[in-house]
């Protein structure tokens, strides 16, 4: 069953996230969407979307937003026209190495993801929606969160550990932490200050890489 859910903070700007973008990530984004309350968002009109199960094609694909899971997220942003739009994604952590790393670039045509610890990742979205249905003042957001499948499911929470650093407790307060620097946020200036304080050094990065796509066309984010 999709899940959504509403929020009337009343006055301010209109935020969309969306978990649940391709393939199983919903069964995944929805435990987080839902550790989310009425008071971890700023004033303002709050759309929250989690999908079922869809067939995976990537978001940077012109075949994904030609599918009818690609065409229903964009009838959702061009009805509600967001200030903040936030994909919720997950993706498994034996790919973490590819994600981040300069080939991506090569092999795909965007920059790495960034990593914000914990295994968590952030970037801008599909530069195929960035420039055509937002602003340059509107944030938008990816935020990926590892899941362990293959011979990862099978191992237990300490050999996870040992093989990894980290268990999955670690990566749910990190990715809700920069979750919830985008729910409080009341505008794109604070958004920016609270990410320079929180991550500086992805900062830098997130700021590169917007370069590498977009010249000037775009500010930091």
């Amino acid at each position: 069953m999709s899940y959504f859910r509403y929020i009337d903070n009343g006055r301010g700007p209109t935020k969309l996230f969306i978990g649940g973008v391709h393939g199983s990530e919903g069964e995944i984004t929805i435990d987080l969407l839902k550790h989310l309350n009425v008071e971890d968002f700023s004033d303002g009109q709050i759309y929250i979307y989690n999908f079922d199960k869809t067939s995976y094609i990537s978001t940077l694909k012109e075949e994904f937003y030609q599918s009818s899971q690609g065409k229903k997220i964009l009838s959702l942003i061009e009805y509600y026209k967001p200030d903040f739009y936030t994909e919720l994604h997950s993706y498994n952590i034996q790919h973490f190495k590819n994600l981040v790393g300069y080939g991506r670039l090569d092999v795909q045509g965007v920059p790495p993801l960034i990593d914000c610890g914990n295994y968590v990742l952030c970037s801008s979205v599909s530069p195929l929606i960035r420039r055509k249905y937002f602003s340059k003042y509107d944030i938008c957001q990816t935020l990926e969160f590892p899941s362990f499948k293959g011979d990862d499911a099978k191992l237990s929470v300490d050999e996870l550990k040992n093989k990894y650093g980290f268990v999955k407790e670690d990566s749910v307060d990190e990715y809700l932490k920069f979750l919830k620097l985008i729910t409080l946020a009341k505008n794109r200036k604070e958004f920016e200050n609270l990410v320079l304080m929180n991550y500086p050094k992805q900062v830098d990065l997130a700021i590169k890489y917007v370069h590498m796509m977009y010249d000037d066309e775009f500010p930091q984010y």
